[in-house]
């Protein structure tokens, strides 16, 4: 009898500690789906929120998985609330405190390789790969890079021919 009972209290802690887990995990997911909206690159005011916000989400589930918080569920919903409230108070005044990327304020210009009518065909000429509108690894954008100056090689052959 005594020993169905320990059994019986070990099965309720595991169960416990099984859901909680499993709150965790949402809230994992949450951090890296706020990992994944910084690395697509915003403007500094979405990147300061999202960053403040990615550094919220990492603590809450850094605690859960750690057994500091009783339930993971209600902060997940006071969350949304603050976030809303903080991105709703950024003003232009926190930019002024955002770290200065350009020494300068002159404008930046980007030279393409070609210029004129020379551009123009380029431009027509030139086929990215559907795998190198966004590239996800090394490999494919080396692939894009080389795939693109393979291409460029061929045009040219081709524009000196035309001429």
């Amino acid at each position: 009898m005594f020993m169905r009972l320990i059994i019986l209290v070990m099965m309720v802690i595991s169960f416990e500690s099984f859901a909680a887990k499993k709150e965790c995990v949402e809230l994992l997911e949450k951090f890296k789906n706020i990992q994944s909206q910084l690395k697509q690159g915003q403007s500094i005011k979405t990147s300061a929120s999202l960053r403040k916000r990615e550094d919220e989400a990492r603590e809450k589930w850094w605690n859960c998985e750690n057994n500091k918080t009783e339930s993971p569920s209600k902060s997940v919903k006071t969350t949304k609330k603050k976030t809303i409230e903080k991105s709703a108070t950024f003003d232009n005044a926190s930019l002024q405190d955002a770290p200065q990327v350009f020494s300068s304020n002159k404008d930046i210009v980007i030279k393409g390789r070609y210029s004129g009518e020379k551009q123009f065909r380029w431009l027509e000429y030139y086929q990215r790969p559907k795998k190198c509108s966004r590239p996800k690894t090394t490999q494919v954008f080396a692939f894009c890079m080389e795939d693109k100056t393979e291409q460029q090689r061929k045009f040219e052959e081709t524009y000196q021919k035309d001429k």
